[in-house]
């Protein structure tokens, strides 16, 4: 079945799976027909802007959420029906820190969907989930603390759906080390806004190489009697990881283009880890988009590093990063964030 539960310490909890040999499964309340997961999850953060004037500051994100899960068998209905509803990260209203801020804690807040699962064919659901290639940019090549450079950022004036409502899903099954993705939606408002996304991947003895693209039409957008004209927005990604005993490599490059405001920005991601022993684990990464076509010192750049000590179904981590966004330091996302947390999953 396809991945359920988006984590941001996903490949160290994978890591800590393979290690322990113990992580927790779902709680199942009913069989596979209804399970119970989530985590508890929450870090301490010390934020050093560099803009002038502006106030170091310290604060806890909480990304604890819950779900529930299920896969029901029919003796005379040949697909399985599958579903979810996961709540989105119980973090504090005034924080400002989740990402979702509209989905703080309710649930049905992350993926939440229903659908059919075909066996050793592929599964098509509906709902809110993750768009096709989106689930490639965001693992490996976020983690850690990337997302504000290669997910986030762009100078083009281009935006891009990664979780989202109304969307209609493929993901294929595995036939051997190989799957496909291929994702409908945007079109709550109007179906000239579709937006159609199609992914894949192959997996190797010791390496995994995927890619996808994303495409969404221009189209007009009406609101309170005006016409709003919105882009012809793309981007593609190629990306891979490969692993050497207790070292990983990963790298991922993406291309993307507005084509209203004709012009076109790439990025890159790499990261490293090794294990340390059998329980700790180091990290770095780089992020970076580089100059626009049509603009002037308007890159950005991430570097990160993490220490993770990994327990049973858990994780200890502490972070650096730092951000220099738009090539300006007196940018309000510029600085560098200090963090220790920890991830516990069931």
């Amino acid at each position: 079945m396809e991945k359920m539960f988006k984590r941001s310490l996903l490949g160290a909890a994978v890591a800590v799976a393979a290690v322990s040999g113990s992580a927790n499964a779902a709680i199942e309340l009913h069989g596979q027909a209804v399970q119970l997961y989530g985590q508890a999850a929450a870090s301490y953060q010390v934020w050093d802007p560099t803009a002038s004037g502006a106030e170091t500051n310290a604060g806890v994100e909480v990304e604890s959420r819950i779900g529930f899960k299920g896969v029901v068998e029919f003796d005379d209905f040949a697909p399985n029906f599958v579903w979810q509803i996961e709540s989105g990260n119980a973090n504090n209203r005034d924080s400002g820190t989740d990402p979702w801020n509209k989905y703080h804690g309710i649930l049905g807040g992350r993926d939440t969907y229903v659908g059919l699962q075909f066996e050793d064919v592929g599964t098509v659901t509906f709902g809110r989930r993750t768009v096709a290639v989106y689930d490639y940019l965001d693992w490996p090549h976020t983690n850690p603390g990337l997302g504000n450079v290669f997910d986030w950022t762009n100078a083009i004036d281009a935006g891009y759906e990664d979780r989202a409502d109304n969307v209609l899903r493929w993901d294929s099954a595995n036939f051997g080390g190989f799957n496909y993705q291929a994702t409908l939606s945007g079109m709550g408002s109007t179906t000239d806004a579709a937006v159609i996304s199609l992914a894949g991947s192959y997996t190797g003895d010791n390496f995994s190489v995927h890619g996808g693209h994303y495409t969404q039409g221009e189209y007009d957008e009406t609101a309170d009697g005006a016409t709003t004209q919105k882009g012809d927005v793309n981007y593609s990604l190629i990306g891979g990881s490969v692993w050497f005993g207790k070292a990983t490599f990963t790298a991922g490059y993406k291309m993307m283009s507005n084509d209203l405001a004709n012009d076109d920005q790439d990025a890159i991601s790499v990261t490293g880890q090794y294990w340390l022993s059998d329980k700790w684990l180091t990290k770095v990464g780089y992020a970076q988009t580089f100059e626009s076509d049509l603009g002037t010192d308007n890159e950005s750049t991430a570097i990160t590093g993490r220490i993770l000590y990994a327990l049973p179904s858990m994780v200890w981590y502490a972070d650096v990063r730092n951000y220099e966004m738009l090539n300006d330091k007196e940018n309000s996302g510029s600085g560098t964030r200090f963090m220790i947390g920890t991830e516990y999953y069931f």
